[in-house]
C-alpha cells in the first residue's frame, strides 16, 4: 500500500476515533457517576492546597499531577480573562458546577485515546513492516466499543495504554540492535507508565527479551560491558521516571506499601469482599460477550483476536514473542483476581488488534486458488467486525447523551420534595442520587475532621476540613437533611442505619435505593457476609412500595434502577 494512501486512511481512522471519543463527553455533568473520576479530580485540585502528597496510592500520581497542570492553566487563563477574580471564586465554581473541570480532564483523555490509535498504527508498521496490517489494527482499536467508552472518562487506563504502546515502539527497536537512545526512551515510557498505573512494570520482561534479541543481532555477548550498561541505563531510567511521575511512591513509601497491600486484598476479595473464585475464564468470555454490545449479542472481534493469536503461533516471529510476553504476564496476574472487566483488557487490545490485522492482511495479500474465497470471506469479516464495532460505539455514545437515572431522580426530588426534608441515602455517592446536604450537616463534618472523629483514605483530615469549608460557601437552596446508610471500613460495608425501625425513629421521610448498591448484598457471597443488609432490603421489598422508580433502558438511559420510598 502506498504511503500517501495509508496516511489518508490513517487520518480518517483518527478522525473517526476523535468523533467517537468526544460524542457524549459531557455525560452526567454536573453530576459525576464514575468513582475513579472523582478521586483523580479531587486529588488534582487538592494539590492546590499546598500538599503534593496524594496520601492515596491505589493509583500512582502521574494522572493527578498532569490534571493539576491543566487546572493551573485553566486558572491562569480564567484570571487573565476576568473569569475568576480570585482563587476563592475558582474554588466556588468547582463546588457549584464542576462541569468545566471534568470536561478539561475528559477531553484530555479523549485526545489521548486518539493518540493511542495513532501510535498503535506506528507500532504495527514498525513491527510487521506492512502498512495495511497497521491500518487494519488501528481500525479495530479505534472502533472498539469499550476503548471508546473509557476514553470518555478521567481514568488512568487510556494514558497507561499510550505509554505501553510508546514503550513497545522502542522495545521493538532494541530487539533489532537498538541505540542507547532507544534504551533510554523505552525506560522513559515504561517509567511513566508505571507512574500512571502499576501494571506496566511487567514491561521489564519484554525489555529484557528484546535486549537478548538485540545482542544476538549484533553478535555480542549479553554479559559484555556495553550491553550491560545499556540494560542498566534502561532500568535506571524506568526508576527515575517512575519517581518523576509519582514521587511520593518513594517519599511516602509507608503509605505506598500500605496501598499495595490494600490493592492485593481487593484483588483477592473484590470490592466489598464479594469476589468469588478467579477470573481465568472470564477474560476469554469478555472477548465475545460484554456489556457494550447493544446491536449484536456476540462480538466477532473475539474471532479476530483468536485468529490473530493462532496466526502469530504459526508465524512465531521475534516480534510475536515480544508482543506475547506482556499480555501473557498481565493475564497471569489478572486471572488470579476474583473479578474482571473489559477495562482491564484494554492494555492487551493494541497487541490483539495488530495480530488480527496482520493475519487478515497477509491472507488478503495472497488470494490464489481456494485461498481467494477465503480472502473474500476474511475481508467481509473484517468489514463486519469494524462495522459492528462502530455501530455499538455510536449506540454507547448516544446513551451517554441521555439523562442518567440518577440525574432523573435528582430532578424529580428537587421538584417534589421540599428542601430540608430528611432523606436516607446509601453511602456510595456515585452509585446513587447525589443531593446537597444542609449547611448544618456540612458544619458537623468540618468539626468531625478537625476533632479527629472522621478520616478517609483519600485525603488528610486537614484537607477534608478545608474542602468542606469551601463546600459550605456553595450550598444551593435545594439541600436536604441526609442520613447515610452504611459506610466503608476497609473492604466491608458497615451496618449503620440498615434498619427500617431505626430510620423511622430518626424521622426519615424518604428513603432512596440504588440497584448498584443493593445488588452487592444480593450477590452470591454478599448474602453470606452481609446478612443484616440483605435482610434489610428484603424487608424493604416486603413492607414498602416505591412512589417513584427510574429504570435504565437498553439503548437509552444509563444508570442503576432508582427507587424512591416515602415513610408514612
Amino acid at each position: 500500500m502506498k504511503k500517501r494512501i495509508s496516511l489518508v486512511l490513517l487520518g480518517v481512522i483518527l478522525l473517526i476515533s476523535l468523533i467517537l471519543n468526544l460524542w457524549g463527553i459531557s455525560y452526567g455533568l454536573p453530576q459525576k457517576y464514575s468513582p475513579d473520576e472523582g478521586r483523580i479530580v479531587n486529588h488534582a485540585l487538592a494539590f492546590g492546597l499546598g500538599d503534593f502528597n496524594p496520601h492515596y496510592f491505589n493509583y500512582p500520581g502521574l494522572s493527578m499531577y498532569l490534571l493539576f497542570i491543566l487546572y493551573g492553566g485553566y486558572y491562569a487563563l480564567g484570571s487573565l480573562s476576568g473569569l475568576f477574580a480570585s482563587s476563592s471564586e475558582f474554588q466556588r465554581l468547582f463546588f457549584q458546577d464542576p462541569s468545566s473541570f471534568y470536561l478539561i480532564g475528559r477531553v484530555g483523555v479523549a485526545l489521548t485515546g486518539v493518540a493511542v490509535v495513532g501510535f498503535t498504527y506506528r507500532l504495527g508498521y514498525l513491527a510487521f513492516r506492512e502498512r495495511r496490517t497497521a491500518l487494519i489494527g488501528a481500525g479495530f482499536l479505534a472502533s472498539l466499543p469499550y476503548f471508546n467508552y473509557y476514553s470518555h472518562f478521567i481514568v488512568t487506563d487510556i494514558l497507561q495504554m499510550l505509554f505501553i504502546v510508546l514503550a513497545f515502539i522502542f522495545i521493538i527497536k532494541i530487539s533489532r540492535g537498538g541505540s542507547f537512545g532507544d534504551y533510554l526512551m523505552a525506560g522513559v515510557f515504561t517509567g511513566l507508565g508505571i507512574a500512571t498505573k502499576y501494571s506496566p512494570a511487567l514491561l521489564a520482561a519484554p525489555i529484557l527479551l528484546a535486549h537478548l534479541y538485540g545482542c544476538r543481532t549484533r553478535k555480542i555477548s549479553i554479559f559484555s560491558r556495553g550491553p550491560m550498561l545499556l540494560l542498566l541505563s534502561c532500568f535506571g531510567t524506568i526508576l527515575l521516571f517512575f519517581f518523576i511521575g509519582s514521587p511520593y511512591c518513594f517519599l511516602d513509601y509507608q503509605g505506598f506499601l500500605a496501598s499495595l497491600q490494600f490493592r492485593a486484598r481487593i484483588g483477592s476479595e473484590h470490592t466489598f469482599g464479594t469476589g468469588t473464585g478467579t477470573a481465568w475464564l472470564l477474560y476469554p468470555r469478555l472477548l465475545f460477550i460484554h456489556p457494550f454490545l447493544l446491536f449484536n449479542q456476540i462480538d466477532p472481534m473475539g474471532l479476530i483476536v483468536i485468529g490473530g493469536l493462532l496466526w502469530a503461533f504459526f508465524k512465531r516471529t521475534r516480534e510475536d514473542y515480544l508482543f506475547f510476553l506482556f499480555p501473557l504476564l498481565l493475564y497471569l496476574m489478572m486471572g488470579r483476581w476474583s473479578f474482571g472487566s473489559n477495562r482491564y483488557l484494554l492494555p492487551l487490545m493494541p497487541f490483539f488488534c495488530l495480530w488480527g490485522g496482520r493475519a487478515a492482511s497477509e491472507i488478503i495479500s495472497s488470494p490464489t486458488g481456494r485461498r481467494r474465497w477465503f480472502a473474500v470471506l476474511l475481508i467481509s469479516l473484517v468489514a463486519l467486525v469494524i462495522g459492528l464495532n462502530l455501530t455499538n460505539s455510536l449506540l454507547n455514545d448516544y446513551r451517554l447523551t441521555c439523562k442518567d437515572t440518577r440525574f432523573q431522580a435528582k430532578e424529580w426530588i428537587e421538584e417534589n420534595i421540599s428542601p430540608g426534608t430528611r432523606i436516607a441515602l446509601e453511602w456510595d455517592t456515585e452509585a446513587t442520587v447525589q443531593l446537597w446536604e444542609t449547611p448544618e450537616d456540612i458544619a458537623k463534618k468540618i468539626r468531625d475532621y478537625e476533632n479527629g472523629n472522621a478520616q478517609t483514605i483519600h485525603h488528610s483530615a486537614r484537607q477534608m476540613a478545608e474542602v468542606h469549608r469551601m463546600r459550605m460557601a456553595a450550598v444551593p437552596p435545594d439541600n436536604y437533611d441526609i442520613i447515610r446508610l452504611g459506610g466503608m471500613e476497609g473492604t466491608r460495608v458497615k451496618e449503620d442505619y440498615y434498619s427500617l425501625k431505626e430510620l423511622r425513629e430518626e424521622e426519615v421521610r424518604y428513603f432512596i435505593t440504588s440497584s448498584e448498591v443493593s445488588g452487592i448484598f444480593f450477590s452470591k457471597k454478599g448474602e453470606d457476609i452481609y446478612p443484616v443488609q440483605n435482610s434489610f432490603y428484603r424487608q424493604v421489598e416486603k413492607e414498602l412500595s416505591p412512589i417513584k422508580t427510574f429504570k435504565p433502558s437498553p439503548r437509552g438511559s444509563l444508570g442503576p434502577t432508582i427507587n424512591i420510598y416515602k415513610f408514612q
